[in-house]
């Protein structure tokens, strides 16, 4: 029985890693963001955030919600964290107990001025921010979004 008992416990360990594993967090540069905010295989929400970010932690599960619910839509969300690169450890652990699916990332370019206004002349460089693209359409929030709003500003993609 205590074999048994092990042999659960290793089960469990080994799929807890694996979901975990599921999603890890890259960290990626600007040219690897621009590649992103250009791709027209579907409707892309890039979502900038940081985990020291309240508004950002607080809306992150409404597109969570929105990755799900739109999905055959091919709407894709996509996180890109503004932490630094030196706090992958502790974004890691932060999208395993926040559990998000959709793909997270650390942009590691800290002269922000070298690319903030590539991504959106409108953007003062503050967040929570959010890119809806597909291909050359985008449109640029630099807010916070609760489910509802967030699902109005996608459907002008359909």
């Amino acid at each position: 029985m205590k074999i048994f008992r092990l042999v659960l416990i290793i089960i469990c360990l080994s799929s807890s890693y694996v979901v975990s594993a599921q999603n890890p967090v890259e960290i990626i540069k600007y040219t690897d963001l621009n590649k992103l905010m250009q791709k027209d295989d579907g409707i892309y929400v890039i979502n900038f955030w940081a985990s020291w970010c309240g508004p950002c932690v607080v809306e992150m599960p409404y597109f969570e919600t929105l990755a799900n619910d739109f999905r055959i839509n091919n709407v894709k969300v996509v996180f890109i964290s503004l932490d630094f690169k030196r706090d992958l450890e502790i974004v890691k652990r932060f999208v395993e107990n926040k559990k998000i699916n959709s793909p997270v990332y650390i942009l590691d370019e800290p002269d922000y001025d070298s690319w903030i206004d590539k991504v959106s002349i409108k953007w003062s460089g503050s967040i929570p921010a959010t890119l809806i693209s597909q291909g050359n359409k985008k449109e640029f929030y630099e807010q916070s979004f609760d489910y509802q709003t967030l699902t109005e500003k996608i459907k002008h993609f359909f």
